[in-house]
């Protein structure tokens, strides 16, 4: 099958992505498969033709050429490997739906959404899942700082809204390193979420869909960042960085409510072929949700390959259930 393969773009998770694309074309070209590899550079133009043996070198032009060259080479299916902007915020996947090239993971909205931390906890919140408290500050708006912090504590979170692999994510100890690091993230982002900091153990909630739609909590991950605050940028892609284990040691009972929990998101946010939800989990058992992930990362230190993994499908397989589940949504015509 001819299957095309996206990565790079302008997001800060550009090498991320490309991480992940690298392993997705390995896994493809393993099982047979002609691969066109599509590269966004970082400040725009691509890099872009079939990969492989026996393949011409790949052509460097406009992202304009890459798409013209993408549609000629007629793909059955585009497999996204990009991260953040471009890749998780629906504008690819629309490109692709205009395009009339099938792809993996979720539509325009769900990825829109997902990407956007404040509507993603909008639409949590209104299915009745548990979050931490938060508020939302607009660049353009006046604010009070110390009512802030009394009103959320010490320390706090602060999250640009439309940031992946923890990019934009701070903890900030005082009142004082929350106005200036506020106001540094307002200057860049336009906008800020803020969330009480809830302290507990952290795991993350793999679901995977079957071809036909129906969908599947993985096994849980506990994830503890040997020492990092938390699971940051450094913590997530520096290898040995961070333990996580799969299946996470918890109680059937706890383990049971998590997967749960993490249908529901999946289901909240209209996110289709896969999802990871992030969460916190207190001392008391109490369940914070942080954010979903509606294009997991792909990389030998990723998550989701390693639940699956467990469960007994290893990365090729895992890799064309995803495709499997793309045809099945939207054939080409």
């Amino acid at each position: 099958m001819k299957i095309a393969v996206l990565m790079g773009g302008r997001s800060g998770e550009h090498e991320v992505s490309l991480r992940s694309g690298r392993a997705v074309i390995g896994a493809l070209l393993g099982r047979g498969h002609a691969v066109f590899a599509l590269t966004f550079g970082r400040h725009g133009g691509a890099t872009f033709g079939p990969v492989g043996d026996g393949a011409d070198a790949e052509t460097e032009g406009s992202i304009a050429a890459s798409l013209v060259a993408l549609e000629a080479w007629g793909p059955a299916c585009a497999f996204i490997a990009m991260h953040g902007e471009d890749g998780e915020d629906g504008k690819i996947q629309g490109v692709l739906e205009l395009l009339g090239i099938p792809y993996q993971g979720s539509g325009i909205q769900a990825s829109a959404v997902g990407l956007d931390k404040v509507r993603t906890k909008q639409l949590l919140r209104a299915a009745g899942l548990p979050l931490a408290r938060e508020r939302v500050i607009d660049g353009t708006a006046p604010r009070d700082w110390g009512a802030l912090v009394a009103e959320l504590g010490l320390p706090l979170v602060m999250k640009t809204p439309a940031s992946g692999s923890s990019v934009g994510v701070e903890i900030v100890p005082t009142r004082d390193a929350a106005e200036a690091r506020g106001e540094a993230l307002l200057d860049e982002a336009g906008r800020v979420l803020l969330e009480q900091y809830v302290k507990g153990r952290e795991f993350t909630l793999p679901v995977l869909e079957d071809p036909d739609g129906t969908p599947t909590a993985l096994p849980v991950v506990e994830i503890r960042p040997r020492e990092a605050a938390f699971f940051d940028y450094a913590a997530k892609y520096t290898p040995g960085a961070t333990d996580e284990i799969c299946p996470a040691p918890i109680p059937p009972a706890l383990e049971a409510i998590l997967g749960d929990l993490g249908l529901r998101a999946h289901q909240a946010l209209g996110c289709r072929g896969y999802s990871r939800t992030d969460c916190i989990v207190t001392p008391l058992g109490e369940v914070a949700l942080l954010e979903v992930n509606t294009l997991p990362g792909l990389t030998a230190e990723s998550l989701m390959p390693r639940s699956a993994a467990v469960a007994g499908m290893d990365f090729t397989a895992l890799v064309e259930r995803l495709l499997a589940r793309a045809l099945v949504t939207h054939p080409r015509i």
